[in-house]
């Protein structure tokens, strides 16, 4: 993955827990606006489960807090009601789980 503009990337996130064997949901999409250390602009499309094949928008804005940093995130875009839904739900976890990653890394 490269960090530029209109370079496209690719992700997979993993989700599982005492009810759901490991899921994967890959991601694909392409930068659309980089401000280092502000903000971020990016496009991607995921599958049935998530954005539906529709191509969304997500911006991350970035603020240093202390000693870590605070994200404001916006996604936009979506295809349908059940697809924003489904994002309402899985980003605080999302979220959750990228604090403890950071947290542990000492790059908070």
């Amino acid at each position: 993955m490269r960090a530029t503009v209109n370079a496209p990337f690719y992700f997979e996130t993993r989700f599982s827990n005492e009810q759901v064997k490991e899921r994967r949901h890959p991601h694909y999409g392409r930068f659309l606006k980089l401000k280092p250390r502000k903000q971020i602009v990016m496009t991607w499309v995921t599958g049935p489960e998530g954005t539906a094949g529709a191509e969304t928008v997500l911006t991350v804005a970035l603020r240093p807090d202390g000693k870590g940093t605070e994200l404001m995130l916006t996604h936009a875009g979506f295809i349908g009601e059940k697809s924003l839904k489904q994002h309402e739900e899985a980003w605080p976890q999302v979220l959750e789980n990228l604090d403890e990653v950071l947290s542990k890394s000492g790059k908070r």
